[in-house]
């Protein structure tokens, strides 16, 4: 039998009990002046296709849905404005669970999981798996969601347990071949069944249960499905617009709407958690890629948004409140790629990132937790990028493309096709193409260096 809800507002209970928590911290790049506090457990929330234009806090777009519970942990958390992520999903969860770029794990593109096609393979050392080994099995791990990072090659539906995860909950990918929000395939713990309550409603009440099983210190991956298409009228109770009609037809209304309705349930997820675990967990909340191109209005442009590598493609909200943060409702203009979300979790849970991966691999995250005491710490990395290519593996590709930006200079390269560089200062979506005319002695260095960059990346260890 379903499960009823009522809707909560987000009150001051479990976020004050964060700012009573917070006596310092930061990880090793505080500078020893704050002393450390206690591991902390981790809530990583994972929004699917919300880019910085559909939440109001980014101020880049004058029509957004309401997002009031994400506004409050932006208020008790740190905003920051420039995360830049892969154009779409595959490459970013890859990203954010083995902090390395799409180069290395072979995902330049979203998986189609019903192939036998490459997908993450079993042996990249994820997340869950860094904690398990770095903890001696002390960290509890669980996924909820959309996975989209096995394939019937590739693990199958037990991909996401045979990744390190203790649990997983959730779809296999996206809602495709006559599923629903309201009635799909899902799996527990690779047994597959069939499930009619609102994806979004049912994951949070999964997330929940499994806090309430889960011994601390815990690490939870919440990944929704929405607002993914398909488009579709959340229940009435999630969300305040008026839907009718084939949400194909009007489908900017059904998109803000699921991204409310994952608002609503955001509030009610973290109104739920003991608010003595709430005291000593940080919550990360994250976009995957920008907004589709479907449903974005202007200023936002179709063809753009999710898949591009202009900022409609790639940049993407990124929160991070908790006992950790001491500089709430304070903004950072340093620049982060998701791949650094992976070193950044080892030092909020209090371990050793090289003692759990276990070798010397790369790894291409920095870790940011620095910048959660002090948002205007020097910068920790000078450039951030985004890529993608066809098909998934390691080559031969059909075709390629790479974003590198720095704090003001941005280049987009693409196989077969001439570069297009922009002055990003002071934009929120690009300019001129200055690539197209002469450039000046300063924007000549500065499209050099970073093309110098980029290359150094692409054929570094």
């Amino acid at each position: 039998m379903p499960r009823l809800h009522s809707r909560r507002t987000l009150i001051s209970a479990g976020l004050l009990g964060w700012a009573a928590s917070c006596s310092g911290g930061g990880g090793s790049d505080s500078g020893g002046t704050v002393p450390p506090t206690p591991p902390s457990n981790v809530l990583l929330i994972v929004a699917d296709d919300v880019g910085v234009d559909m939440l109001g806090a980014y101020g880049v777009h004058p029509n957004f849905p309401p997002t009031p519970h994400i506004d409050a942990l932006i208020a008790q958390g740190v905003l920051f404005e420039r995360c830049y992520t892969s154009p779409t999903c595959s490459p970013t969860r890859a990203a954010i669970l083995t902090g390395r770029y799409s180069f290395r794990t072979g995902l330049g593109q979203p998986i189609q999981e019903w192939l036998p096609e490459h997908a993450l393979q079993l042996d990249e050392v994820t997340v869950p798996e860094m904690l398990h080994a770095s903890s001696q099995g002390a960290i509890t791990s669980t996924a909820i969601g959309k996975w989209h990072l096995g394939s019937a090659a590739v693990g199958d539906i037990d991909h996401p347990n045979l990744q390190g995860f203790d649990w997983f909950e959730g779809t296999f990918g996206n809602l495709y071949f006559g599923q629903t929000y309201y009635d799909h395939s899902k799996i527990t713990n690779g047994v597959r069944e069939s499930t009619f309550v609102y994806s979004t409603t049912e994951q949070v009440d999964d997330a929940l249960e499994r806090i309430e099983a889960m011994p601390e210190p815990w690490f939870l991956y919440l990944a929704f499905n929405a607002a993914h298409q398909p488009f579709h009228a959340p229940p009435p109770a999630l969300h305040t617009y008026t839907l009718a009609g084939n949400p194909d037809d009007t489908p900017y209304e059904h998109y803000s709407a699921a991204i409310q309705a994952i608002d609503t349930e955001v509030g009610r997820l973290l109104n739920s958690i003991d608010s003595e675990v709430l005291s000593h967990t940080t919550v990360i909340f994250i976009g995957d890629n920008g907004s589709p191109n479907q449903a974005v209005i202007p200023p936002s442009v179709p063809g753009l948004s999710k898949g591009s590598l202009y900022e409609g493609g790639v940049r993407v909200p990124l929160v991070v409140a908790g006992p950790k943060v001491t500089a709430h409702g304070e903004r950072c203009s340093a620049l982060i790629n998701s791949v650094d979300l992976f070193p950044t979790i080892a030092n909020l849970m209090g371990v050793d990132m090289r003692a759990g991966i276990g070798d010397n691999r790369p790894i291409d995250g920095v870790a940011f937790d620095a910048y959660l005491t002090d948002p205007a710490h020097s910068s920790l990395r000078a450039w951030a990028i985004a890529e993608k290519f066809s098909p998934n593996g390691f080559g031969p590709y059909a075709s390629q493309g790479w974003m590198i930006r720095d704090e003001r200079w941005k280049v987009i390269r693409r196989t077969g096709q001439p570069d297009f560089f922009f002055d990003m200062d002071g934009l929120a979506f690009e300019g001129v193409n200055l690539a197209a005319g002469a450039l000046t002695p300063e924007q000549q260095a500065a499209y050099d260096r970073l093309s110098a960059q980029l290359a150094a990346v692409l054929a570094g260890p």
